[in-house]
């Protein structure tokens, strides 16, 4: 999916490249142009994130006009550099603000910071304006053929390529079983790549429930395929963790493996004797696997919109370093201070915390570095061959897409090639200009570095607390609902939607937790840790809970049913305390102290996991 993205991308730069050369043999068309055409068309073709055909028109249309603003205002100042440099962190704070209210202002902003960066870089002057508008409505007009019509996004055939990446995934979780139910125990090894084959199915599935909530959007007759999916998901990692705690007898060793062979070949399994509560796990799956849902429910909610307030902040960091940049980078070049802005930009963007944001910067002088050594050697050997050098760029460009979202550096690195191979084509970037950039960027990031660290706004983990509450409320919603389909019978429409959203957000909790272990004092991760430790059990004892929850599992004994009841009321109780920060510490003793039904193994599942809930989160909020 990734090298479709980048093959819209790719053919729409390509081919506005070659009608800007075309357009030149027509009439006089600034060299630079062809630069300016392929980056805006890429990244039209890149960035348009709505669902409908007009809603990315409507896009594309805004994009167009917001480049050729920014690109004359760039030609406007041509003679005034001092102006210039004042007016980028402005536009920077504009667009990181409008970036975090949505994908149509994301993508407006960003191609018009593009515009105006590569007004500043190829310095053209108000005459060559005319032309240019000329250029960008080639950039756009390919754009939208390519998205819209050429290669057109189509969710039902992505959802069908995700179904059979999810049912491979599923495959490769059962031979790493299977692997270890035949040797009769698990290694470090084993059961780490199993831990790994487990993490990339839940990413597939995440990714065909994006598919799926666009299908549903469309035709209500989609909605049930997330709820399948879902099943699917949480069946295998029952699976996978009871097959660490429990591989299995050898006497049943042969029962497990018929299962297990059953599933890969998706045939039913042979009447066999029972086999423990791996065996029922494996008959769990295989139900899952062959008997989609046939309700009807809701797709899952997409996250709340960030409010004002954070948007605020982080335009205010992102305008402020780009500033501090720009004095920095014009003492290390009067000429290229624009790298060095640029740099301090993304250390900003998509970052919620001080460790993200020094994480990223670190991976962009890295990416930068590498870069710099690789488009010095490209750009020399392929001197001279104009058609090479675009196989390479091409290529460049489907490499870095790849990278994107799984290694940033890596997406640096090939950005930086392919800057070197573009100008180096163009006459205008000779390799030591790419050594300057790298000195420009290493600036940057430094500056960037410094005010993530000294700004008085998102300070003493902020970020992690706003991303715990957010948890913890998806969590509150989760357990509840889950606990209301027990005593109901019925699983409501939205359960399948809440435990999405738990795990959602459980995921960027752990993202800006990992990134705040760079924090400048070590200590404060310890306390961090465990706190992790204790919402990660919550967060899996949840999922669990909600698969039983969907399975439409009633509860008859009055008795369970009341202590199902007060363990939800109990457990929102101190979700809301933990959420609003409204607990005293007396109250947290006393909440502490109280006594708690201790979960037994003679009740049923669904109880124990919400007392292990109940007993984790109360003891999260006593210390």
């Amino acid at each position: 999916m990734r090298l479709l993205a980048a093959l819209r991308a790719t053919l729409a730069g390509l081919l506005t490249f070659l009608l800007v050369v075309l357009l030149g043999m027509v009439t006089a068309v600034p060299v630079t142009d062809r630069l300016l055409g392929f980056a805006i068309a890429l990244f039209i073709a890149a960035n348009v994130r709505d669902g409908a055909m007009r809603q990315r028109l409507v896009t594309i249309a805004l994009a167009l006009v917001f480049a050729f603003s920014a690109t004359a205002v760039a030609a406007l100042l041509f003679d005034r550099p001092l102006a210039a440099a004042a007016l980028l962190p402005l536009i920077m704070f504009v667009v990181t603000y409008g970036a975090l209210h949505g994908p149509r202002w994301a993508t407006v902003g960003i191609v018009a910071l593009i515009g105006y960066f590569i007004g500043l870089v190829t310095h053209q002057p108000p005459a060559s304006l005319p032309i240019r508008l000329v250029v960008l409505v080639l950039a756009a007009v390919d754009a939208a053929l390519i998205r819209c019509l050429l290669l057109p996004e189509r969710p039902g055939a992505e959802l069908e390529r995700l179904r059979h990446a999810i049912h491979v995934g599923t495959l490769r979780v059962l031979d790493r079983i299977g692997t270890a139910v035949e040797a009769g125990g698990w290694t470090a090894r084993s059961r780490a790549e199993l831990q790994r084959e487990v993490q990339r199915l839940d990413d597939v599935v995440m990714l065909a429930q994006a598919r799926a909530a666009a299908l549903a959007a469309q035709s209500p007759d989609h909605d049930h395929a997330w709820l399948h999916l879902l099943a699917v998901q949480l069946a295998v990692e029952r699976l996978a963790r009871i097959a660490v705690e429990e591989p299995g007898t050898p006497a049943d060793k042969a029962t497990l493996l018929a299962m297990l062979a059953a599933l890969r070949d998706g045939t039913d399994p042979p009447p066999l004797p029972p086999a423990g509560r791996l065996a029922g796990a494996l008959a769990l799956l295989g139900h899952a696997m062959h008997a989609g849902s046939q309700e009807v429910t809701t797709p899952a909610a997409a996250p709340p919109p960030a409010s004002s307030a954070p948007a605020l902040r982080s335009a205010l960091l992102t305008g402020i370093a780009a500033a501090l940049a720009i004095v920095v980078g014009d003492l290390v070049s009067p000429n290229r201070w624009y790298w060095a802005a640029f740099a301090a930009y993304v250390m900003f963007q998509g970052t919620r915390s001080r460790g993200e944001s020094l994480a990223k910067g670190m991976q962009f002088v890295i990416g930068t570095l590498g870069g710099v050594v690789a488009g010095v050697l490209l750009a020399t050997l392929l001197s001279g061959h104009d058609v090479l050098t675009m196989a390479a760029i091409v290529a460049a460009v489907f490499l870095a897409f790849q990278a994107n979202v799984a290694a940033y550096g890596a997406m640096v690195f090939w950005i930086t090639v392919i800057l070197g191979l573009l100008f180096g084509m163009l006459g205008l970037f000779p390799p030591e200009v790419l050594l300057l950039r790298l000195k420009e960027s290493a600036a940057g990031a430094a500056c960037g570095a410094l005010v993530a660290y000294t700004a008085p706004v998102r300070r003493e983990r902020a970020a992690i607390a706003d991303a715990m509450r957010a948890f913890l409320q998806a969590l509150g919603r989760s357990v509840a609902g889950a606990a209301h389909a027990l005593l109901d019978g019925a699983p409501a429409p939205d359960l399948a939607s809440c435990i999405l959203l738990t795990e959602q957000r459980f995921r960027d909790l752990a993202a800006i937790a990992q990134a705040e272990r760079l924090d400048l004092v070590p200590a404060r991760s310890e306390p961090l840790r465990r706190r992790m430790l204790v919402l990660e059990g919550c967060e899996r004892w949840s999922r669990e809970l909600g698969q039983i929850g969907l399975q439409a599992v009633r509860l008859e004994d009055p008795a369970l049913a009341g202590l199902v009841r007060d363990t939800a009321a109990d457990i929102d109780r101190t979700v809301s305390a933990l959420v609003e920060r409204r607990a005293t510490r007396e109250a947290d003793q006393e909440s502490a102290t109280a006594p708690r039904a201790t979960p037994r193994d003679d009740l049923p599942r669904a109880a124990r996991l919400l007392l292990r809930i109940d007993s984790a989160l109360v003891h999260m909020a006593a210390r």
